[in-house]
């Protein structure tokens, strides 16, 4: 078969995610797609895959996915003729200490808001389930009897056989050494001296991704580790088993291990805390089903651990250390979309070693997101999106890494953070909150204060009371009575200039933006299905003159989307985030507080209005708000001058909070936050936010929302029980049936009580308190009662 010389769409890579994609797209009615592979099917990372499947996930996205991968493998063999593996083995994970029990009874809780069976076992039924284990340390497991494992390989090759039979053209022995580009857009695909011109270009092609990306300088921050099993003989224990039986999947995390019964032996796995980055120079260039070196040294202290809970292993033959390269991210959590810097170059990778779980609906979901331009799921975890150029320096890869895989088990405790390739980005005020004791988590390659208690008040962490809850206490009663300092400088800040800025603005986003100079608008900027892509404040500096202020998170797509939609706009926009600081100074004594900072009249402010400020030695201007909801500003300053502002409003008496507190204030208020009650899958309508919406002017997304009626609603919750602490992602319950999820939640220092911000599936149809709901937070329900007013309104 002869190389096309043009193609609607090339798939770059052909182990399970490549086809996984050329499948979906094939099976969506997409024509005309080429997938090429440097070597053969499924070589790379995809062959020496474990193939486990497990449906219970700490995210409703992870756990959708997951689920759509299982239906499909079971399916793909009716379908194509080509077995997939599939077996329903069942899982059991087991839990040697309290922390561990809670987290994941934590996944059973949110796996029923799916449907989901999943039991809660004692040591005596987990050793009927896998009688080879020692459980004499064992407290509690899961049973999930509907997962299972599969034969990557084979899934691979069922998907091509799928995505063959309807048109995709497959290359093997066919390795891409450049991408073209034209206008900027992705325009083709080199093999050597040929060139195939397409539409699209998809990169999934594993450990290279990150290179390949690179031949059309596009980011795709992602990282090889070496990752070990161990394959034994058959052994007398399993073979009693009998043929055709299996024992589940083991998890046993607290060890760091995984293990199932493989060809009348085991298989043993790990994730080692003291991983082994891999440099991609040390493959050779035909490393295709290949292996890398045994390390029993690195392996020993894993093995040992695996002969304390399989003691059937003391006398097991091992077959082989397997050591074959995974790629993973800095956030453990896979990427995929189109890239930000390059239009019609799709990437998805970095799959944290669920790459065969995930495979299937990752796959659907990519491309959906091909055709259609846009995610027509919940994707925000996995959104490339997340990751900024400055992500993708290497050295912070290489640190970063693999600390990701050695922490894959780590429990997902609130206030968990990374402990490598720390201090990329800083706030101008850094060593300010570091003297102050700042305790800082890495947020986005950004230090982020959360508390201002250092080391002493953040551990141990734990899913109860907090440690930092006293000090969070004080910061929180700081922003009501005093004035502290929210460091906001992480806020991605926009400048946008030109004769047509003000129409391009009213285009782009909901609100309008023909505001007076001075003047501050808040709005959403939204999808052609009327998703929320982000939420910004934005500031009228002059007639064709506006700044725009994003979260940390939200600039790389708020700028694609600004270029995605500029069109004959004569409009300009720069990323000057790095080049201004925002300081929040929140408290009813904040204006008493700035006002001693300096001999010029602070202006007297409405809210949503911006003036000239000076602070110290500092100047710039202050705009009359705050996240928090109590009264405040946020003081916009010149990098430069930033620790000259912080050093004057300390002087005067400011104080300093960090996330936590402001957190707990903005959920109070009712608030609602990007990727919490704002996403691309949530309309205004159903956040609460038609308010803030000019239907009418024919902004990006209003046309999806003609009807202007919501079936889903963010409500605030309040609990009843001081002991219920949610997290994230709760199952709620109303007349005993799933309604909705907790999307955001916090203690409350006003009530004593935790707090939440759900998003329930119906609307509750009055503005007052509704009692009779319940959230289940690992297997326990706890009552709770809601309103579509914000708490401190609705509860007082």
């Amino acid at each position: 078969m002869k190389l096309p010389n043009q193609a609607r769409t090339v798939v770059i890579g052909g182990g399970v995610i490549g086809c996984s994609i050329a499948y979906h797209l094939a099976r969506e009615g997409r024509k005309d797609i080429v997938v090429l592979e440097r070597s053969k099917l499924t070589s790379g990372t995809t062959w020496h895959a474990a193939g486990l499947v497990r449906r219970l996930r700490p995210s409703a996205t992870l756990t959708k996915l997951i689920n759509y991968s299982i239906d499909l493998y079971g399916e793909l063999e009716l379908e194509t003729g080509q077995a997939t593996g599939w077996t329903q083995t069942g899982s059991l994970t087991l839990a040697t200490n309290e922390d561990r029990l809670t987290n994941i009874k934590r996944q059973v809780s949110l796996g029923r808001a799916f449907g989901l069976e999943a039991e809660v076992v004692d040591a005596r039924r987990a050793k009927e389930l896998w009688p080879l284990i020692e459980v004499d340390d064992v407290i509690g497991a899961v049973w999930s009897p509907a997962d299972g494992r599969v034969n990557p390989s084979d899934v691979a090759l069922a998907l091509s056989k799928g995505a063959r039979a309807r048109g995709v053209q497959i290359f093997e022995d066919t390795r891409v050494t450049g991408l073209q580009k034209k206008n900027g857009r992705i325009s083709g695909v080199e093999i050597g001296d040929h060139v195939i011109e397409a539409d699209e270009v998809v990169i999934a092609c594993g450990l290279w991704s990150r290179e390949v990306a690179a031949m059309a300088r596009a980011h795709m921050p992602l990282y090889a580790c070496e990752h070990f099993y161990i394959l034994t003989k058959p052994l007398p224990e399993v073979q009693a088993l009998g043929k055709g039986a299996h024992l589940p999947t083991l998890n046993d995390q607290d060890a760091f291990l995984y293990a199932r019964d493989d060809v009348e032996g085991l298989l043993v796995g790990s994730f080692e805390p003291h991983a082994k980055g891999l440099p991609l120079d040390r493959l050779p260039a035909d490393f295709s089903f290949d292996l890398l070196d045994e390390d029993w040294d690195h392996f020993m202290p894993m093995m040992e651990n695996a002969l304390r809970r399989i003691p059937a292993l003391e006398k097991a033959e091992v077959r082989m250390l397997l050591n074959g390269p995974e790629s993973f991210t800095l956030d453990s959590q896979f990427m995929l979309g189109e890239s930000p810097e390059v239009p019609g170059l799709f990437l998805m990778g970095g799959m944290n070693s669920t790459g065969i779980a995930l495979a299937g609906g990752a796959g659907k979901a990519m491309a959906e997101w091909i055709i259609a331009g846009e995610p027509t799921m919940e994707l925000n975890e996995a959104d490339i999106r997340r990751f900024s150029p400055e992500m993708n320096v290497l050295g912070a890869l290489e640190a970063r890494i693999p600390e990701v895989l050695g922490r894959h088990y780590d429990n997902p405790y609130p206030g968990r953070s990374m402990e490598t390739a720390r201090g990329q980005r800083r706030s101008p005020i850094h060593t300010g909150l570091q003297a102050a004791g700042a305790r800082f988590e890495a947020r986005g390659g950004w230090e982020r204060a959360v508390h201002f208690g250092g080391e002493a008040a953040h551990l141990p962490l734990t899913f109860g009371i907090p440690t930092w809850r006293d000090q969070v206490g004080q910061e929180v009663q700081a922003c009501r009575t005093g004035a502290a300092i929210l460091d906001q400088c992480a806020f991605g800040k926009i400048l946008v200039q030109g004769p047509d800025a003000c129409a391009f603005l009213n285009h782009l986003c909901a609100a309008q933006m023909d505001i007076p100079s001075g003047r501050i608008a808040y709005s959403q900027i939204l999808n052609a299905r009327g998703g929320i892509e982000s939420d910004v404040t934005v500031q009228r500096h002059g007639s064709d003159e506006y700044l725009l202020i994003c979260g940390a998170g939200e600039v790389v797509r708020d700028l694609k989307r600004m270029r995605e939609t500029r069109g004959r706009f004569q409009v300009e926009f720069t990323d000057i985030t790095s080049g201004y600081a925002i300081l929040g100074l929140a408290g009813s004594k904040a204006r008493e507080i700035l006002q001693s900072t300096t001999s010029m009249p602070v202006p007297d402010l409405k809210r949503f209005q911006f003036a000239p400020v000076e602070i110290g030695l500092a100047s710039g201007w202050a705009g009359r708000l705050s996240f928090t909801g109590e009264e405040g500003y946020e003081l916009y300053i010149p990098a430069d001058m930033a620790m000259a502002a912080h050093d004057a409003l300390t002087e005067a008496g400011a104080e300093h909070a960090g996330l936590y507190a402001s957190g707990s204030l903005r959920i109070e208020s009712g608030f609602r936050a990007f990727g919490h009650e704002l996403s691309p899958g949530i309309t205004p309508l159903e956040a609460g936010l038609a308010k803030f919406c000019a239907f009418g002017t024919g902004y990006v997304g209003e046309n999806a929302m003609q009807d202007r009626t919501a079936k889903r609603q963010v409500v605030s919750l309040l609990f009843d029980d001081p002991n219920a602490i949610p997290i994230h992602d709760e199952p709620v319950y109303f007349d005993n049936k799933v309604v909705g999820q907790v999307t955001s939640s916090a203690w409350s220092y006003r009530f004593e009580r935790s707090i939440a911000l759900a998003l329930i599936n119906e609307p509750l149809g009055t503005p007052g308190v509704v009692s009779g709901f319940e959230v289940e937070i690992a297997c326990t329900r706890f009552s709770a009662k809601a309103s579509t007013k914000p708490a401190k309104e609705a509860f007082a």
